[in-house]
């Protein structure tokens, strides 16, 4: 895999960090219901952890002589964050679920580069670690 290849690979992972549902509603807040505020602190560190991550693998990819690629939100994301946390939590989680999917596929092209690959690797981590906070925060919910 060349250089070219590389960051094209970097550039679709970033994509996914930047652009991701869980990096939009970050920005786009959606609404807390009293008393449910583990939903807003699980999307605060997602994002924050996103953000984190992207500027890394921005970094790698200047560094590799590449061009970022900033990607854009999907426009089915616009008619969604004014919905209440607790109802979106299940369209998050299928979301992580598929964003984790094509992380995974990038780990795995990224083979060549065991610097690039440890990154995807830690994005990985951090995207399933994620799914497991959104997952117990649903099971919280249905407890109460």
């Amino acid at each position: 895999m060349n250089a070219t290849e590389i960051n094209s690979t970097l550039n679709r992972l970033r994509i996914i960090h930047t652009r991701s549902f869980a990096a939009y509603l970050y920005y786009a807040a959606p609404w807390i219901r009293k008393g449910f505020h583990g939903a807003a602190d699980v999307l605060t560190l997602m994002g924050s952890e996103l953000e984190r991550i992207a500027d890394q693998l921005g970094e790698m990819i200047l560094n590799n002589g590449g061009e970022i690629i900033p990607g854009e939100f999907p426009i089915e994301f616009t008619g969604l964050h004014d919905l209440s946390a607790d109802y979106l939590l299940g369209i998050i989680i299928d979301h992580q679920e598929k964003d984790i999917a094509v992380i995974q596929d990038c780990v795995n092209q990224l083979e060549a580069d065991p610097l690039a690959q440890a990154l995807a690797e830690e994005s990985l981590g951090a995207a399933k670690g994620h799914l497991d906070s959104l997952q117990e925060l649903v099971a919280t919910q249905s407890d109460a």
